[in-house]
């Protein structure tokens, strides 16, 4: 009988009455108490065990635990076979029995604020209403004394009630503990998925201030403060050199690449925040009241937080693997450096994707075994989310590396069609909460279709009649290159020196492939008759070369931009077969442009520049020759090495776009033969443009003796060719960045899929 001595309304309110001694007005009521003796000795003991009670259910969760604790019993006045809701709508049993649970366990503001709750579901179900508080207006302390109590255990709950009950202290207070256990992990929920977006928030706040605060390096020889001291250790310890060893761009035995270590870094403590924001923020304890086992509370909790914890990656994704970025916008840090964001971030969101699946998946089978389990299937909001976690595993498997470089555009297709259904599917599967989560779905949705806006702007600003720009191509067998020249009068904007387009031929079904590439140079020529041009023509400055083919009109000049293209298979090899078609005369193709990409790097601020290119890297310093020699501030010295297997393609590009264009006094071309092709041109003043050595070029040796050329000063290194070289590179001006040394910088100008 003493576990009935909570029943203590108003605790406050009745401390107050006894106090001042004062006799209520209306006796037997419930608010206004005449207290018999034996309901003083009972309300002294009720007192007490209330407070105790208090200290145990927080007043924001006693409430619903009331509630909870009725959950799985039926009163005999509810329609047959309803549920939970519509029971609390239309058994007075139940609403009479849930007024006093709250009158013994919460203040007032709560039970107002429950019935409210429930008349709003009420008037949602079916128009009906809850009753007021007045329900249990009659009840005398006597009377609640006698009502029966449950519990967890008891065994007769499994049969209709037809009369009042209440849960006892113990069952009332587990439900409290488990309500603010459940509250305290799904807050935990809310936050670690807001921590997703924090952290590159904070990332690219970083990138930002960086670039905000960058001092341009000056041309004079470098004193070296304490501060500047701490960075170059900075740069030399974690932003230049490769995450381990020598490989950055070079792949692992085919299975894929490492970024520079700065990005591992980043990515590294991004995934320790993901298991951290996975393992902690938990109350687990027997009894729970929803799963009674530990065991089962970790499978439900844990996959509640990997699933919302990847489905709060959605937007990074989408946003890291667009090429129009904002955040590349703010922070200048370049596509292939979002790209390795891009794919680490999915990866991850999809291993969170199958620990939620499997965890739900074992939970289901715990709980009801196989029945169970088919019976979920016919779900929508189940099988959805099962399809988009196959579509999420397929999605990272089919972006090896291997599928990347050699099948480009298959990988492409799948890679868009089963974004597309990833995100239906999404939608599909978190459908049950009423849209509170559609945000995730139709945001990166809205991030995607912004890119493909942006690109077309840019197409259309580069040519109003994207439909109808005519490029030439030619292709030089002997120099096994691909030349392009593209009308680019009509462009809004100027073309920056290591800008790069990406292209996209429209002359067949498969106009929207694009492929990037690096601009050589720009040129304005007076208009030429078409077909003039043979594959041995200059690719810009058409009108500079004697050749007696060239036939050019007066008229008002054009403005070109050339492309060297190195053809190895799919795009590249289609532009070939194009080329060929009008052979020996240039072959005419419908192209879209979309750029410019990428920014140009501040080399004339520099005081020596040295270029490590390898083939077709070599439009690079193309693009910069003219800025860098014919700027008020520019170097003093540049040096350009560049290896080719076919001496045809040196000088191929030393007849057009070098010859002539610089002086020999601030430029130094170093030519390296790698090949068994060494023939060479009759004509001896190209040769003479550059020196040229028949081996190959050791990387080492060159920035060493760049560093020991012209005196102290300033050093810029940018390669652009193979992986390997530029791994040398990258390796060997990681190595020289110490304060002992001119103050050297490294640029790695690739592409990386």
């Amino acid at each position: 009988m003493l576990a009935a001595c909570t029943l203590i309304p108003h605790l406050p309110d009745l401390y107050q009455t006894l106090e001042l001694g004062q006799d209520p007005v209306q006796p037997k009521k419930m608010r206004y108490w005449r207290l018999s003796s034996k309901a003083h000795c009972l309300a002294t003991i009720f007192f007490s065990s209330a407070l105790a009670a208090a200290s145990v259910v927080g007043g924001k969760v006693c409430g619903k635990a009331c509630r909870q604790t009725f959950r799985t019993l039926r009163f005999s006045d509810a329609p047959d076979g309803v549920f939970f809701a519509v029971q609390e709508c239309t058994s007075r049993l139940y609403q009479q029995s849930v007024y006093l649970c709250w009158e013994i366990y919460c203040p007032k503001n709560v039970w107002i604020s429950e019935s409210r709750r429930i008349n709003q579901t009420c008037q949602e179900i079916d128009g009906s209403h809850f009753p007021p508080h007045d329900i249990i207006a009659g009840f005398t302390d006597e009377d609640v004394v006698q009502i029966a109590r449950f519990n967890a255990t008891s065994p007769d709950r499994i049969y209709p009630f037809d009369q009042l009950m209440l849960p006892s202290q113990d069952f009332h207070d587990l439900w409290g503990r488990t309500l603010d256990a459940h509250d305290y992990i799904w807050d935990n929920h809310y936050y670690y998925g807001w921590a997703m977006g924090m952290f590159w928030a904070v990332v690219a706040a970083v990138g930002v201030v960086n670039r905000a605060l960058k001092k341009w390096v000056t041309c004079k020889p470098r004193a070296f403060s304490p501060q500047q001291r701490r960075d170059v250790w900075f740069k030399r310890n974690i932003l230049a050199p490769a995450t381990f060893g020598r490989r950055c761009v070079q792949d692992f035995g085919g299975w894929g690449t490492l970024p520079p270590r700065a990005q591992t870094l980043t990515l590294t403590l991004f995934v320790l925040i993901n298991i951290v924001c996975v393992v902690h923020g938990y109350r687990f304890f027997e009894g729970y009241g929803y799963y009674p086992t530990v065991g089962m509370q970790i499978l439900r909790h844990v996959s509640d937080r990997t699933g919302i914890i990847s489905f709060a990656n959605f937007p990074l994704i989408w946003l890291f693997g667009m090429r129009n970025n904002v955040v590349i916008w703010l922070t200048g840090w370049d596509f292939k450096t979002y790209n390795n964001f891009h794919r680490w971030v999915g990866r991850l969101a999809a291993l969170q994707a199958i620990i939620h699946s499997v965890g739900y998946t074992a939970l289901i089978l715990e709980r009801g075994g196989w029945d169970y389990f088919w019976r979920m299937c016919n779900m929508t909001y189940w099988w959805a989310g099962e399809l988009a976690t196959i579509f999420m595993c397929s999605l990272v498997g089919l972006s090896v590396y291997w599928l990347r470089r050699r099948q480009y555009e298959v990988f492409l297709v799948l890679h868009i069609v089963l974004s597309i259904l990833v995100l239906i599917t999404m939608l599909g599967h978190v459908s049950i909460f009423k849209g509170d989560y559609d945000a995730l779905v139709w945001v990166p949705a809205m991030i995607w279709v912004l890119d493909r806006a942006v690109r077309g702007v840019r197409i259309v600003a580069f040519s109003p009649q994207f439909w109808n720009v005519k490029a030439q191509i030619t292709y030089n067998e002997d120099a096994h290159m691909i030349r392009m020249a593209v009308p680019a009068s009509s462009s809004l904007y100027n073309i920056e020196p290591g800008s790069f387009y990406y292209l996209m031929v429209l002359n067949k079904w498969n106009f929207w492939e694009s492929h990037p590439f690096t601009v050589a140079s720009v040129s304005r020529t007076a208009p030429c008759e078409a077909g003039s041009l043979n594959e041995h023509s200059p690719l810009l400055n058409y009108s500079s070369n004697a050749s007696e083919e060239v036939r050019c009109c007066p008229g008002k000049s054009k403005q070109e931009m050339g492309f060297l293209i190195r053809p190895y298979d799919s795009f590249t090899l289609r532009l070939k077969e194009y080329a060929e078609t009008q052979r020996p005369k240039p072959a005419t193709i419908r192209v879209a442009i979309d750029g410019p990409y990428g920014k140009p790097l501040h080399l004339q601020q520099f005081c020596k520049v040295l270029f490590i290119v390898g083939g077709s890297g070599i439009a690079v310093p193309l693009s910069y020759l003219d800025r860098l020699t014919m700027s008020p501030i520019r170097p003093k010295l540049i040096h350009i090495h560049w290896a080719v297997r076919q001496c045809a393609l040196a000088v191929d590009v030393l007849s057009h776009e070098l010859n002539g264009s610089f002086n020999s006094e601030q430029v130094n071309i170093n030519i390296y033969v790698t090949g068994v092709d060494s023939r060479r041109t009759e004509d001896e003043g190209i040769c003479r443009l550059a020196e040229w050595k028949f081996r190959r070029l050791n990387v080492e040796d060159v920035i060493e003796g760049a560093l020991n050329t012209g005196g102290e000063g300033s050093l810029a290194v940018v390669t652009s060719g193979p992986a390997r070289m530029a791994d040398e590179s990258r390796y060997a001006v990681a190595a020289r960045m110490v304060h002992s040394s001119p103050y050297i910088e490294f640029f790695e100008e690739s592409f990386q899929w």
